[in-house]
């Protein structure tokens, strides 16, 4: 990898201030300044970048640096075991986003989002924690969309009535169409999610060609999944942008055309790095779960898995419900059936919310929008049958009948009493403040609901490798 031009010692690119800089000697270099202007007739995309290769001995997940910095964990499932391989080439990229944010705006970010989550463990917050976000180059396809000729859309209109029948006429509305949509982009690894990098955009105009000074520092991952498989959401994404914009037109509404369509093509592809801050954090009560912190290294946005702590949940909640407990006691026009009526309503909305938290959980696990984990199946050669366990229909009913039990039991406990109708009030308020406290711990299935829906196995990397002919 790059070398300083005066002290032959190792360089890294410094995000704040965008220059390439030696700590030996202190120079610091424009990163355009070190490339090596390319031998006569050899293209970018050729072009090989060579880096030490980590593979963990636990997921099989492999990274790349480019300079002397050892890795010491595994930033997909948390490891220590990492061992290290020889030197390896890839082919280089055709474009590079060069990471803008510093590691300490990085950290700084997560803690300001952690901050506002007061449930979040401890733990979550931690400077040992914080402290192993890593800098990743992920591989992204890069996609440009075009359509430059005569489009054609049907429409019709209304010509006259006669009897019972009414005529239309219809109509081919031609249209000269020079439309193009340049830089849509998706990652090309089955195991980061695809709901991860699409909350994370990326502004790919400021993308700038692969320039291999940019890496030293920094990690990088290669692709495991074609470019080509997310050709067809750019092209949807495409069609369904310009549907919205035609059909607003005068000139398609005049004809009835409400779904004007364009067909776009996918007129270039290729591979880019993108900056992202990579945090995994391994549950403490279950090792077997991660919990991901993603940081988009050009703009800063953070998305983070952040779980729980139901003792927390439980003392604040404790704290707030009582003493408004007590304060609707006290006002004059809240009857005691009032209240029951209030503890039946509330145990049938906390149901509705678990089913719906539930369903959630159970979409997520099975990753149905996730086309790169789709490929990783269809490459790894997974059966049907292991496909169908993405949704383990056992265990959600299983989940929803501990769930239901304790809002079941405060519903029928208020329809008990207001059937019964007791003179004394105070079996109201007996019943009211038990069904309260039921639907209050009812809320621990929902905390691991809501747990076990940001949380991610421990990934399964052992096979990777995307499609070598592309």
């Amino acid at each position: 990898m790059s070398k300083c031009p005066h002290c032959g010692a190792e360089v890294q690119f410094q995000p704040g201030t965008q220059l390439v800089h030696c700590e030996y000697c202190g120079s610091d270099f424009q990163p355009e300044e070190m490339q090596e202007a390319p031998k006569k007739g050899k293209k970018v995309a050729t072009e090989q970048i060579k880096g030490n290769a980590y593979v963990c001995s636990q997921c099989g997940a492999t990274l790349l640096t480019f300079d002397e910095t050892a890795v010491t964990f595994c930033s997909y499932c948390g490891s220590q075991n990492m061992l290290e391989e020889k030197m390896v080439s890839q082919d280089a990229p055709d474009l590079i986003i060069p990471f803008q944010k510093t590691r300490d705006d990085c950290i700084k970010s997560y803690k300001k989002k952690v901050s506002h989550s007061i449930f979040a463990p401890s733990y979550m917050k931690s400077q040992p924690v914080v402290q192993k976000f890593r800098g990743i180059y992920m591989p992204y396809g890069v996609y440009n969309l075009s359509y430059k000729e005569d489009c054609v859309n049907q429409g019709s209109k209304y010509n006259h009535r006669s009897g019972n029948y009414i005529y239309y006429d219809k109509y081919a509305i031609h249209a000269n169409i020079d439309s193009t949509y340049k830089g849509m982009s998706f990652d090309l690894l089955s195991n980061f999610y695809d709901e991860y990098s699409q909350s994370i955009p990326f502004d790919s105009r400021l993308a700038v060609p692969f320039n291999a000074n940019y890496l030293p520092g920094f990690y990088a991952d290669s692709k495991d999944v074609p470019i080509g498989t997310y050709s067809d959401d750019a092209i949807k994404i495409a069609s369904v942008d310009s549907t919205n914009y035609f059909k607003h037109k005068a000139f398609y509404r005049k004809y009835s055309c409400s779904c004007p369509t364009v067909p776009y093509h996918v007129e270039e592809k290729k591979l880019g790095f993108f900056p992202v801050y990579f945090l995994s954090v391994r549950d403490q009560k279950d090792d077997k779960k991660l919990y991901y912190a993603i940081i988009n290294g050009q703009t800063g946005k953070v998305v983070a898995d952040l779980p729980i702590d139901f003792i927390k949940y439980i003392i604040i909640s404790i704290l707030l419900s009582v003493p408004i407990f007590f304060l609707l006691m006290k006002l004059p026009t809240i009857t005691p059936t009032a209240i029951v009526w209030f503890t039946i309503l509330a145990s049938i909305v906390c149901i509705f919310i678990c089913f719906k938290q539930g369903g959630k959980v159970q979409e997520r696990e099975a990753r149905w929008d996730d086309k790169g984990y789709d490929y990783y199946l269809r490459q790894n050669q997974v059966t049907d049958a292991k496909k169908s366990r993405r949704v383990n229909l056992l265990r959600k009913k299983k989940i929803k009948l501990s769930q239901y039990i304790k809002l079941l039991i405060a519903i029928l406990l208020s329809l008990g009493v207001v059937i019964l109708h007791p003179v004394d009030d105070l079996y109201y308020y007996l019943i009211s403040f038990a069904s309260c406290i039921l639907i209050l711990f009812s809320f621990y299935d929902l905390v691991k609901l809501h747990n076990q829906l940001v949380s991610r196995p421990i990934p399964q990397l052992h096979k990777r490798g995307g499609d070598e002919h592309e």
